[in-house]
């Protein structure tokens, strides 16, 4: 807290205080100028920042009215209570630069525990220290035990990880050969070889670092409002402590230094210090919470929302659901189509794509010239010159002779078709996540209302349903659909959220109040969301929306104490019962107070 500026400032400022005070009562000269020292150093770092303010952006700062009060007091010859105010209010600035910092104490821990460099297996075998910046996509790395995962990659050996920085899950995870690991997660295990699959620049790591920085600059929509109200603020303060001085002597016939020292004390308690930290230490505070325990929160609006939450929609793949699939039957009129099968979902990121070519796996591959562009199309399936892939919607109008588009399936079902001709089937089952029965009790208990969207067939979204009791739920859905659903519900006072992980879920997402996207989803849903559950752990929504409830209670308290204090302190002040140390006092304080209960969401249980 000393360490900074500003807090070596007000270190020398205060010990000039501590002997003004004291020798002015026996050599009143040399007091008043260590008084005046007092004054200059503790006055000048908040009048840096008024004057920075007001010549480059214009703005007029609550901070203005306390050094006006102070130059007022000067002005009368009350030194030792103008460096009084100052010693009190450049002291409730400093620890509210240290909470500041100490609620973004998690956050600038994540942004720094990434490795810079790591070990690259060369052509010849041999390994070399490389620069993360000059390793490129296809390179093999080594991690001994105890390291951590520079780059995102995929497990050429069995592995044992620490993601606890990543998600905040302190279990942990094995990794088989082929999953993904991740950079700035931790190898437990032995020492171990991947492949890079994205350069540091394309990481989940630094795009959450990214979000994190983002987020620690952002702002709600009440504290918006509060920051662009102290213009008008300062300026209506400053018209009422006028009138105030005047009244004073006309009508009470008050001399003209006590009517300007009770404009003074005015001046002080009537700024709205405590009332502009109510909210900003608080929502830093829970997203330091948040980032610690794998929820990504981008925005202090999306805090607010989520309190206010009605509906939850939610995706079914990869969400409610685990999304690792298995094939568990399949069936093509001709077999030489299998490579040309696998090699397009190769193309795509849709975890049925992932689970088709995990299961054939030992395929025999493509060559060069057999190659051709693939074409992803959201909500239907992909497609290969006159090969295509995807579920009924997608080849319902194709010919369909050996009737496979009737096929019964308590699974998910993907049709083959070749130059428009449905020519067989590949069929998926998927099980439903452990976590998401009680993500949906807890919702329901505290009265939001979850819907299921999902773009799979009626028959298995009624069986998901059904088992995790969801009482309203849409099928077959393209994302369109899923956009026009949600339309339906955003009407009046609901406020809707849409938590979801694919392409598919992007436009919802985009559309939604307040937006959860599953780690483990693409770049794009990550992008069009406002909160990213870094683990796939459903569990952590019901604690984001304990963790919001209480945000919301907080601020709540802040802003009313806060007002409350300034009315208080202003109806002293008019009744003659407050001189302007205490004003000080008492003004400060409640801003030490308000911030100091914003931190408590730092240990939020």
């Amino acid at each position: 807290m000393i360490g900074t500026r500003a807090g070596k400032l007000f270190m020398i400022g205060s010990i000039c205080l501590g002997f003004g005070l004291t020798i002015e009562r026996f050599q009143s000269l040399l007091g008043k100028g260590f008084l005046c020292l007092a004054i200059v150093f503790l006055s000048y770092t908040v009048l840096k920042n008024v004057w920075f303010e007001l010549v480059y952006h214009h703005d007029l700062q609550v901070d203005l009215l306390m050094i006006l009060s102070a130059a007022g007091a000067i002005s009368i010859e009350y030194f030792s209570e103008a460096a009084i105010l100052l010693f009190i209010f450049s002291g409730s600035e400093v620890l509210e630069d240290y909470v500041y910092r100490k609620s973004l104490k998690t956050m600038e821990s994540l942004m720094t525990q990434i490795p810079k460099q790591a070990s690259l297996v060369r052509e010849d075998g041999v390994t070399v220290v490389t620069a993360i910046e000059q390793i490129e996509v296809g390179n093999r790395l080594v991690v001994k035990k105890g390291e951590q995962i520079a780059l995102d990659g995929i497990a050429q050996q069995k592995m044992l990880i620490d993601e606890s920085l990543l998600t905040g899950e302190s279990r942990p995870v094995a990794k088989e050969i082929n999953d993904v690991v991740f950079a700035g997660t931790l190898n437990i295990g032995e020492t171990s070889t991947y492949l890079v699959r994205k350069k540091s620049s394309e990481s989940v790591f630094s795009h959450i670092v990214e979000l994190v920085e983002q987020a620690s600059r952002s702002q709600s929509k009440r504290d918006k409002f509060l920051h662009q109200l102290q213009k008008s603020y300062v300026i209506g303060v400053l018209g009422v402590v006028i009138l105030f001085i005047i009244g004073l002597i006309q009508f009470q016939q008050v001399s003209f230094a006590q009517a300007f020292y009770r404009g003074m004390i005015l001046l002080t308690v009537a700024s709205p210090c405590a009332l502009i930290a109510s909210i900003t230490p608080a929502m830093l505070s829970a997203m330091s919470f948040g980032a610690k325990n794998g929820i990504l929160i981008k925005n202090g609006d999306a805090l607010e929302k989520m309190s206010q939450l009605s509906i939850l929609f939610s995706d079914k793949t990869g969400t409610l659901t685990e999304g690792q699939f298995r094939v568990s039957d399949y069936y093509l009129e001709n077999s030489r189509l299998l490579p040309y099968i696998v090699y397009m979902e190769q193309q795509s990121s849709h975890p049925l794509a992932q689970s088709i070519v995990s299961h054939f796996k030992g395929q025999s591959t493509l060559s060069p010239s057999q190659k051709f562009s693939v074409q992803e199309i959201a909500g239907y399936g992909i497609q290969m010159g006159d090969i295509s892939i995807g579920n009924k919607r997608f080849v319902e109008d194709f010919l369909d002779s050996q009737d496979y588009l009737t096929k019964e399936s308590q699974g998910t079902l993907l049709f083959v078709a070749q130059k428009e001709e449905v020519v067989g089937y590949i069929e998926l089952v998927d099980t439903v996540r452990k976590e998401a029965k009680e993500m949906i009790q807890t919702l329901r208990h505290e009265g939001v209302e979850v819907v299921m969207l999902t773009g799979d067939r009626k028959v298995v979204a009624s069986k998901v349903a059904e088992e995790l009791q969801i009482k309203t739920f849409h099928a077959e859905c393209l994302p369109e659909d899923k956009v026009s659903y949600m339309k339906q519900q955003k009407t009046g006072d609901n406020i809707v959220g849409m938590i979801g992980d694919g392409i598919n879920d992007a436009p919802i997402l985009a559309n939604a109040d307040i937006s959860i996207a599953m780690g483990s989803g693409t770049d794009i849903a990550m992008d069009a969301s406002d909160v990213i559950v870094t683990q796939n752990n459903l569990q952590k929504i019901g604690l984001l929306f304990k963790l919001s409830k209480y945000y919301s209670k907080i601020t709540r308290f802040n802003i009313l104490f806060s007002v409350g204090v300034i009315l208080l302190l202003i109806l002293l002040n008019l009744l003659g019962y407050l001189d302007l140390t205490q004003g000080v006092f008492f003004h400060e304080t409640s801003t030490i107070l308000v911030i100091l209960n914003g931190l408590r969401l730092l240990s939020f249980e």
